[in-house]
């Protein structure tokens, strides 16, 4: 898997994908943690509110998707940043951005691939519907069972990737199926997973 990088060491790349985020977007970018990102990447997937305006005039980096959807904002993403490791979180402000901190201190612990999970032990959420707790109840067992994965929140993807995961893996999904496709290939590729609250 090639060198081990400490959390210390790491040089952590934040991608924001956004798709008229206007109101949210200044208030997610104000909470990322000082000392811990080295460098934001904002994705922008042709907004029409001035998303992209507005990240630069905070003086952040926007990047243009060519295609559509969140994968596709995701793997744009990738493809661009620096760092050792890419850590995912949404514009909407649903993610506390403070968790980066727990997600990269689960890779300094030997992981290449942490997840955030709402349905851990202490962990919850604020805008989840019974339908969404129900249909993703019903993707993550058969993710579980299909492939041997063991982890309790597969249409959620608040993660912490070291550089050798996303460089190997070829991830084609265009929209939110993104996220199952690469948990999946991660696993089959012989990673290690782990899940924070």
């Amino acid at each position: 898997r090639g060198h081990e990088v400490t959390p210390q060491a790491m040089q952590v790349s934040l991608i924001i994908p956004a798709l008229n985020e206007v109101e949210s977007i200044e208030r997610v970018l104000k909470e990322i943690p000082e000392g811990v990102v080295n460098e934001v990447l904002v994705v922008d997937g042709h907004s029409t509110d001035g998303t992209p305006e507005l990240v630069r005039r905070l003086g952040f980096r926007v990047i243009e998707q060519e295609g559509r959807g969140y994968g596709d904002a995701v793997a744009t993403g990738l493809k661009r940043i620096r760092g050792d490791v890419a850590v995912l979180a949404d514009a909407d402000g649903s993610y506390n951005l403070n968790d980066i901190r727990l997600l990269l201190q689960r890779l300094g612990e030997g992981y290449d691939v942490v997840l955030g999970s709402r349905y851990l032990p202490s962990s919850g959420s604020e805008d989840d519907t019974v339908v969404r707790y129900i249909g993703n109840k019903v993707f993550t067992f058969l993710v579980n069972r299909l492939h041997g994965l063991g982890i309790s929140d597969s249409l959620f993807f608040y993660a912490a990737i070291r550089r050798p995961v996303f460089e190997s893996l070829r991830v084609t999904s265009p929209g939110f199926e993104y996220c199952m496709e690469f948990i999946i290939k991660a696993h089959q590729a012989g990673f290690k997973l782990a899940e924070i609250p």
